[in-house]
């Protein structure tokens, strides 16, 4: 384990919350979802600094579900969107964690499980305890 890419990672987590929480992109309906959606792209452009096609193909598969959960939390009630994203964040660090049983990105540097992960890991557990803080939509009479 590398444990100075796992501090960085620490680190870097608590910086973007609280940039978010700082600014308006905390109550924004898009900041944390193109921040999820961002995710994937780090494992295209890993595959493609080797050039590796059929990886980058498999890349864009698995980032398929992350860009899907992106556009959903968009689309979703505030405390449903960020509970998606949360879940998106920790379901993207399962990702990190198992990508190498899945397949090989040759060019994925080899501390970036344990750097991403705790990203990943911090920033969805953050989104869903954030989303319980938010009130219950009440539910219209019609």
């Amino acid at each position: 384990m590398n444990i100075y890419a796992l501090l960085s990672g620490i680190l870097i987590a608590f910086f973007v919350i609280l940039h978010f929480r700082k600014g308006a992109l905390e109550t924004s309906p898009w900041a944390y979802p193109l921040l999820l959606a961002s995710f994937p792209f780090y494992y295209f452009a890993f595959a493609l600094f080797v050039a590796d096609i059929p990886v980058l193909g498999q890349e864009v598969l698995s980032g398929l579900l992350f860009f899907a959960l992106a556009g959903w939390s968009i689309l979703s009630r505030q405390r449903l969107g960020l509970m998606l994203v949360g879940l998106g964040c920790l379901l993207h660090g399962v990702y990190d964690f198992y990508h190498d049983a899945l397949f090989i990105n040759p060019g994925m540097p080899d501390w970036w499980i344990e750097f991403c992960g705790s990203i990943d890991w911090i920033l969805g557990i953050y989104l869903i305890a954030r989303s319980l803080q938010l009130p219950e939509p009440v539910a219209r009479r019609g």
